[in-house]
């Protein structure tokens, strides 16, 4: 198997599990320090019983308060490390493997979870593919691959964004829970594929992945502003000889939304400008009176969608059109793989719209509920992976 090196100088990772929050409970499991001055002073000796809060002052320094009320001030940044090897740090409940690093930044603290990638990926496995069986095994390995690959592109800030950080715990980059997330499957999966990622071209790839294509996987340029890549092209989820797919198994491979004409005016006063491209003057959009389709991509998903208001046409392309058109707790539209149902009043504007759509997600990738329909069917996660990101193989990070 081909050997790459690790991209970004090596093998350990920076997650920021909280950025700008006002105070956080730090504690242990074990026996365990919290230093300060690049970690040459030893601020805490805990013993795992109680919980310090640490907070920014007004000043801009870091405190630390016990539960009995003891507390201590000093210019950040803060290190916590376990002195027990079998022991876990706990930020605000959860456990976390490695160490954590607290900094005060602007309204509140930043701070970051440093760890090996392979204990950063067990944390990751079981909360971006969900509970899954035994016999689905191969789509766990392929989640730990993928999400490996992922995380690998994005060590030593090859953005040049100059954070002190590589990836945040959240849907932004890969949902990540520390020890509290991990799984007896999801270890597994881990441990049986240490160190594999995908390649192409003799480097580690960009390995983005969604909850469900809907039957067809997208390519990047379809979805969002980039140019595509030879790896990330429209692939489809059928069942050979059949009518089916392998991601039927999704909640969401088929779905619908629906806008009155009054939910439809406020969802896009809200949002549609800071998306959209055309239209004219200030204020609100205006009345509605069409919603239209008008590009399709390779994969079948909208390209563009014009929306033409009294104000004039705005188009929104790609990914964009899934946070314009949300739902009225804010949630953002399932995937751009939708045909549009409309009904003009006598007023000629908008009175009712529906969006019939499939799939869950950018759909660019792996698609999540096919790798699983793909490992009950028998696929190996190498299959799976191969299907999924055209043209790649696998290599191991040195």
């Amino acid at each position: 198997m081909l050997r790459l090196a690790a991209p970004g100088g090596g093998r350990q990772v920076r997650i920021a599990l909280a950025v700008g929050e006002p105070t956080g409970a730090l504690s242990a499991t074990g026996t365990w320090l919290l230093t300060h001055s690049g970690g040459a002073k030893t601020l805490v000796r805990g013993t795992g019983r109680g919980t310090w809060t640490l907070a920014r002052t007004a000043g801009g320094r870091l405190r630390a308060t016990s539960e009995s009320g003891e507390a201590a001030t000093r210019a950040g940044p803060f290190i916590a490390r376990v002195v027990d090897p079998d022991a876990f740090l706990t930020w605000n409940g959860k456990r976390y493997r490695g160490e954590l690093e607290v900094r005060a930044v602007d309204h509140g603290l930043l701070v970051i979870n440093r760890l090996s990638v392979e204990d950063y990926i067990r944390g990751v496995v079981p909360l971006e593919l969900g509970i899954v069986h035994e016999t689905e095994l191969a789509a766990l390995e392929a989640q730990a691959v993928a999400a490996r690959s992922y995380a690998y592109v994005r060590l030593g800030d090859p953005d040049g964004l100059r954070r002190p950080y590589d990836l945040v715990a959240t849907v932004a980059d890969q949902v990540y829970g520390g020890a509290t997330g991990e799984s007896r499957l999801g270890d597994e999966a881990v441990v049986r594929t240490t160190g594999e990622v995908i390649a192409y071209a003799g480097r580690v790839v960009n390995a983005p992945y969604s909850a469900a294509c809907g039957g067809m996987t997208a390519g990047a340029s379809e979805v969002w502003h980039e140019s595509d890549e030879p790896y990330l092209r429209p692939v489809s989820d059928r069942v050979p000889g059949t009518d089916q797919y392998y991601c039927e198994g999704s909640s969401r491979f088929r779905w619908t939304r629906d806008f009155s004409g009054p939910e439809l005016s406020t969802v896009l006063d809200r949002y549609l400008r800071h998306y959209a491209a055309g239209g004219g003057g200030g204020g609100d959009v205006g009345g509605v009176r069409h919603v239209d389709a008008e590009t399709m991509t390779a994969s079948g998903r909208v390209g563009v969608l014009a929306v033409t208001t009294d104000r004039g046409t705005f188009r929104l392309k790609g990914n964009d059109m899934r946070f314009v058109f949300r739902a009225p707790n804010g949630e953002i539209l399932n995937s751009t793989y939708f045909a549009v149902e409309q009904t003009v009043g006598p007023d000629g504007h908008l009175s009712a719209l529906t969006l019939r759509g499939m799939g869950n997600g950018h759909g660019v990738g792996m698609c999540q509920a096919g790798a699983i329909g793909r490992a009950r069917a028998g696929q190996d996660y190498r299959t799976i992976l191969a299907t999924y990101y055209p043209g790649t193989t696998l290599a191991m990070v040195n």
